[in-house]
């Protein structure tokens, strides 16, 4: 789990809703809406402020009431990336597996190799993930596919690779039917609105 979720001068508590426990002892519970604080701390690294300490700690969450059946979703520690995932799982219960990025995005973080199979690997034993759940899946976000090398990961942990949605949007859809994804969920568009968000 995460030693702690103040690092620095990027304090992150005000995310957590008390512990969810487990066989390795008590996880951390992401709420999922955003704060006011969420919120300016979103401006501020959209304008630049702070960009570079916009990390969460590294580690295994909750979000909801999860257990030992419900999926392990993976991403980046970019704060910005855990916000977006936590929020689009309102009314979900599910682990959220944190890799340290070093404050990177998923998409960036996968060409720069810190989203990748090596960290993976090392999250999964550090977290003890095999104690917490009893299946062996995990879903990862399609765009980190280019850093994690799934046959390696089955072969060193015995976890098995699932490569969700494009957007985090279509994550509650996706856990409800992950076999059935369309190719929407897979296709990756760049509209006038996204480019002007980024």
């Amino acid at each position: 789990t995460p030693p702690s979720l103040t690092s620095g001068n990027a304090p992150y508590g005000h995310c957590l809703q008390g512990d969810v426990p487990s066989p390795v002892g008590p996880v951390p519970r992401l709420g999922t809406r955003l704060t006011a604080r969420d919120y300016r701390g979103g401006l501020k690294v959209r304008l630049g402020i702070g960009r570079n300490r916009y990390a969460m700690p590294a580690g295994l969450y909750a979000v909801g009431r999860p257990s030992p059946r419900s999926p392990v979703l993976v991403t980046a520690n970019y704060k910005l990336t855990v916000d977006t995932l936590r929020t689009e799982l309102n009314a979900h219960d599910a682990w959220i597996l944190v890799l340290d990025t070093m404050g990177i995005n998923v998409w960036c973080a996968a060409g720069k190799g810190t989203f990748g199979t090596d960290e993976l690997v090392y999250r999964l034993k550090a977290s003890r993930l095999e104690q917490v759940v009893t299946h062996r899946r995990l879903v990862l976000p399609q765009l980190g596919a280019s850093g994690v090398a799934g046959h390696q990961v089955k072969q060193r942990t015995g976890f098995r690779v699932i490569w969700g949605p494009i957007r985090a949007r279509d994550l509650p859809a996706f856990l409800k039917s992950p076999n059935e994804a369309p190719p929407s969920m897979r296709r990756m568009s760049f509209t006038l609105q996204e480019r002007m968000t980024l």
